[in-house]
């Protein structure tokens, strides 16, 4: 159970860098997308969170 909550979180992690990333060079002129910007960061610290406490 502790290696599934382990893998969920880096999948996490890497689905909330992955969002940071097309939100980065999708950006029109008025700058990124502050919603998905924002989802980018809640999904990198919840997998974040979900590691620190499998750990």
């Amino acid at each position: 159970m502790r290696r599934v909550a382990y893998i969920a979180g880096r999948v996490a992690q890497l689905v909330g860098m992955w969002l940071l990333l097309v939100d980065l060079f999708t950006a029109g002129p008025l700058g990124p997308n502050p919603r998905l910007f924002a989802a980018g960061v809640v999904m990198f610290f919840a997998g974040w969170s979900i590691i620190r406490l499998t750990g």
